[in-house]
């Protein structure tokens, strides 16, 4: 029988994106919502830079989330991330039903982001797999999400 190798995970960079507002709405299969992103920062060992302000938003239903935003390099480069994945509430409920943000460590957050970036130093996004956790925090309204290549 064959060793299967164990999957490793290295830290690459977290994002701060900030919220303003949140937007729900009832519908047959259950509430929506969408919260424009308004700006936030990247750092870590492999990139650095800003989220551009209104480029995009989470948009989110009883099966999970569905966000799309673009991040500008520290080098000026635009890349375009869509993040999918869930958030749970400590209560075991899920955004949107629960919508307002959660006190720190008050949700089980986890994500795979999909980029977009161009040729050169940050197309290695475009060609490794990434998985991530997030945190809502409340005061002021922003997510924190950290994201790790698979080795």
């Amino acid at each position: 029988m064959t060793e299967i190798p164990a999957i490793e995970l290295e830290y690459a960079f977290s994002v701060r994106i900030d919220f303003k507002e949140r937007h729900l709405w009832q519908t047959p299969v259950g509430k929506r919502g969408w919260v424009p992103a308004t700006g936030g920062e990247i750092w870590g060992p492999r990139l650095q830079g800003r989220v551009v302000p209104y480029s995009g938003a989470d948009y989110a239903d009883a099966y999970g989330l569905n966000a799309h935003y673009v991040l500008e390099a520290a080098d000026g480069s635009l890349i375009y991330i869509h993040n999918r994945g869930y958030l749970r509430q400590a209560d075991g409920e899920s955004f949107p039903q629960n919508p307002k943000p959660a006190r720190d460590s008050e949700s089980y957050f986890r994500i795979t982001p999909q980029f977009d970036a161009p040729a050169g130093p940050h197309d290695w996004l475009n060609r490794t797999v990434i998985v991530g956790t997030g945190q809502r925090h409340a005061e002021p309204d922003h997510t924190i999400f950290t994201y790790y290549a698979v080795l």
